[in-house]
């Protein structure tokens, strides 16, 4: 290889920056060092890594407080897969030179390879201090703190990309989807605009808009941008499910069944898009309708039992409770590890007044799936019913909640069990919360009555029971505002 004086005399200065030792230190040291170091980068290059450490080492001998060769080392063993003695050497070079960019990149890059993302963070974070506005450490840095879900520190990071790299379809994406994660949907809304304005013919960002719009209950903005994606791609079957999803969210029926039966004409086994229809006519109390489709399709793909599952349900909100447990039955014998099954079969149980055999099926439920927190709940609230096993039944539903912690109604089973136990004030927090969550279950503002009452404070034990009455007129309810104002006649002076 020819190297020009003058290419030559840059590269001397650029490794004794780095290779020369203390000042006291010879030149002839120093030469060695170069000389190595310049042996080592050749065979490096040439892919003769043992011997390129070698040289690298001898190098090191003659100068042990260089970084950069510290560096080296590190380069060749991970070309080498020795991932531990490459962390060494970078972690070398960074004690001699805190902020050595190359150490700290090679570092950054390690950790994150093998999922350690706090030590990535940190040293992608000492990296952008050192460099600010690198836009490969920016969106790197981002990247990793949406997977340690530090969502809003990424969407700072690439608002400044965007005002330091300039506006791209992709960064502006990025940014409303994370905005979108963020529950920041007009921000959202906005920069996937932008995404949408700098690639209009990008299929990613119309769906992201999609889910925008939806996740933001507009469900018509959101079906035109899918049916806008479906025409980019039209043998997706995705897109036509998203668009049929918003179209049944925003009660555009003929819309929705349009949909899933596109879906069915290039998938007739497509059991999402059967069930999809299924539930547009159950939407619009086509009940017939729904289980002559479901007979017609359970012959047609040999009686699989999601669609036994599904006839179930329609024959239960049609008020055919025999022929929903059946059904439920015929899924369970087709698949008997089918937990869902086993949990409809309880539901349906329970309403036909059969309690113990539901609790078996709920417990049958829980033997296949550990974590159904429905199954949990529903246990443990019928046991909350009958005032047994309540500490059992608060645990379930304890467990229930730690896997939806925002779900009214375990909140209300749970506030019910404490209303069992006596303990009227963890009752009523609970209750309280529920009845946030949840405003239109009569069921719940029937409960918090009921533990009002039990502490004495008719005025609000009345206004609940009224809440629960406007909602669901019921005779039980109608009983208790009656037996109130008897209270209330007795203990007025």
């Amino acid at each position: 290889m020819t190297v020009r004086p003058a290419v030559l005399s840059a590269m001397l200065g650029a490794v004794l920056a780095g290779c020369a030792g203390p000042l006291a230190a010879s030149r002839h040291a120093d030469r060695i060092a170069y000389g190595a170091y310049l042996r080592g980068l050749l065979l490096e290059r040439s892919s003769k890594l043992p011997e390129a450490l070698d040289a690298y080492q001898e190098a090191l001998e003659h100068d042990h407080r260089s970084p950069l060769l510290h560096v080296r080392v590190g380069a060749a063993y991970l070309k080498l897969g020795r991932m531990d003695l490459a962390m060494q050497a970078f972690r070398r070079a960074l004690a001699l030179q805190p902020d050595h960019p190359d150490a700290l990149r090679w570092v950054a890059m390690l950790h994150a390879s093998q999922g350690e993302l706090d030590e990535a963070v940190e040293a992608y974070e000492r990296l952008l201090a050192i460099g600010p506005g690198d836009p490969f450490v920016m969106s790197t840095l981002a990247d990793l703190y949406v997977l340690q879900g530090n969502l809003a520190q990424a969407a700072v990071l690439y608002e400044a990309l965007i005002q330091e790299a300039g506006p791209s379809s992709q960064l502006h994406f990025n940014l409303g989807v994370l905005y979108g994660r963020l529950n920041r949907f007009e921000d959202a809304l906005a920069e996937l605009s932008r995404a949408y304005e700098l690639a209009p013919d990008s299929l990613d960002v119309r769906v992201a808009l999609g889910l925008t719009y939806e996740l933001s209950g507009r469900f018509d903005r959101a079906a035109a941008h899918y049916e806008a994606a479906i025409e980019l791609d039209p043998l997706n079957p995705r897109l036509r499910h998203h668009a049929a999803r918003a179209s049944l969210n925003g009660k555009r029926y003929a819309e929705a069944a349009a949909q899933y039966q596109g879906i069915l004409d290039l998938a007739p086994r497509d059991l999402e898009a059967i069930m999809g229809l299924v539930r547009v006519w159950l939407a619009q109390y086509r009940y017939d309708e729904a289980a002559r489709f479901l007979a017609r399709k359970l012959e047609e793909l040999g009686d699989p039992p999601e669609l036994y599952l599904a006839l179930g349900l329609v024959y239960r909100e049609a008020k055919q409770a025999e022929e929903a447990m059946r059904a439920f039955e015929r899924a369970i014998e087709r698949k008997g590890d089918y937990a869902q099954a086993h949990f409809y079969l309880a539901a349906q149980l329970d309403q036909l007044g059969h309690r113990p055999e539901a609790r078996a099926s709920l417990r049958r439920t829980l033997e296949l799936d550990p974590n159904h927190p429905d199954a949990m709940n529903y246990l443990g609230y019928l046991d909350a019913e009958a005032g047994e096993h309540l500490d059992e039944a608060r645990a379930l539903i304890e467990r229930a909640l730690a896997l939806d912690p925002e779900n009214g109604a375990y909140l209300d089973s749970l506030g019910w069990v404490y209303f069992k136990m006596g303990e009227l004030d963890e009752a009523i927090r609970h209750l309280e919360r529920a009845a946030e969550l949840l405003d239109t279950d009569p069921v719940i503002f029937d409960h918090l009555g009921e533990a009002y009452f039990m502490r004495h404070d008719l005025e609000r034990a009345r206004r609940n029971w009224q809440r629960a009455l406007t909602l669901s007129p019921n005779g039980a309810i109608q009983e208790k505002l009656e037996r109130l104002m008897a209270t209330e006649a007795v203990t007025t002076p």
